[in-house]
């Protein structure tokens, strides 16, 4: 099926016409009918009822209409990775972690990945989980490096540990932290957390008289140290010199969450296979060092 065509055929679809859809995608009405046309032999049904002005679907249109967007999808992502291929021979690496792992982990993976893979391309992004696994599902990154609770929804992933939360101050500023075991209780106190996106949970209320809005969990964790107010930092962001510095809450987090490496459903040749495999050794000896 000829790609062009089928996008043809979804902007007839959406401006309605043909003489519309001809001027949205600067074609001639005739040019624009034709590929229609040959669309309809090529698949040896009608698709549009041209009893009316307006273009119609029929059954058979509906059908392919409903189809189209996966198919345009699932033929962009062969001919990027056909590129891809042509340029690299896929020995580049396109990875998303989380900004928790950027700072603390990823640094110390490097080294080993380009020991195993001296020529290896790293094309690296930092981002919330839920941006870098759409950039995943859309084939715009190999791997990911992300927290998640429960499965990710993908199947290729390996878990590398536990992504323990954990709500911190300073001992000699906050020592009654100690004794805290709930998140109203946290509210007392001065909040130190990052930014949610639309929709999430904040211990911010319109009652904190303190607080700071953070876009990393090194932030955080800076200003946590230097007794600005409470906030949730992971255990391998921590030295145990600055633990020692720390009184922490007894408030649970989540028992589901874990730091997963999660691979496209692409990424399943030879080299990608031992690239994954290197990857999961160095993370873990990295988050192991903590």
């Amino acid at each position: 099926m000829d790609i062009e065509k089928l996008e043809l055929f979804l902007a007839v679809v959406d401006a309605g016409t043909v003489t519309a859809a001809a001027k949205n995608v600067h074609l001639t009405q005739p040019a624009v009918s034709r590929n229609i046309q040959q669309l309809e032999e090529e698949l040896g049904v009608s698709l549009f009822d041209r009893g009316s002005r307006r273009m119609t679907l029929t059954a058979a249109g509906r059908a392919l209409h409903a189809r189209s967007p996966v198919l345009l999808e699932a033929v962009r992502r062969t001919e990027r990775e056909t590129r891809r291929a042509a340029e690299r021979a896929f020995f580049d690496l396109r990875v998303g972690t989380v900004d928790s792992v950027a700072t603390y982990l990823f640094p110390d993976v490097v080294g080993p990945l380009k020991s195993v893979f001296p020529e290896l391309e790293i094309k690296f992004f930092t981002d919330r989980t839920r941006a870098l696994l759409d950039r995943l599902g859309h084939g715009e990154l190999d791997a990911v490096i992300a927290a998640y609770s429960g499965a990710p929804p993908f199947a290729d992933y390996h878990r590398i540990g536990t992504y323990d939360l954990q709500f911190y101050g300073r001992s000699d500023l906050f020592s009654q932290l100690a004794e805290v075991t709930t998140e109203k209780e946290l509210q007392e106190f001065p909040i130190v957390q990052l930014k949610p996106l639309p929709g999430q949970p904040t211990l911010i209320t319109s009652e904190t008289r303190s607080f700071a809005l953070a876009s990393s969990l090194a932030t955080i964790k800076s200003l946590v140290l230097g007794g600005f107010g409470v906030g949730s930092l992971l255990n391998f962001t921590l030295t145990e010199a600055e633990r020692r510095q720390l009184v922490r809450a007894k408030v649970p987090h989540d028992p589901d969450c874990a730091l997963y490496l999660i691979t496209s459903p692409d990424w399943s040749g030879d080299t990608e296979t031992q690239i994954t495999s290197t990857l999961v050794d160095a993370l873990m000896g990295a988050y192991g060092d903590y």
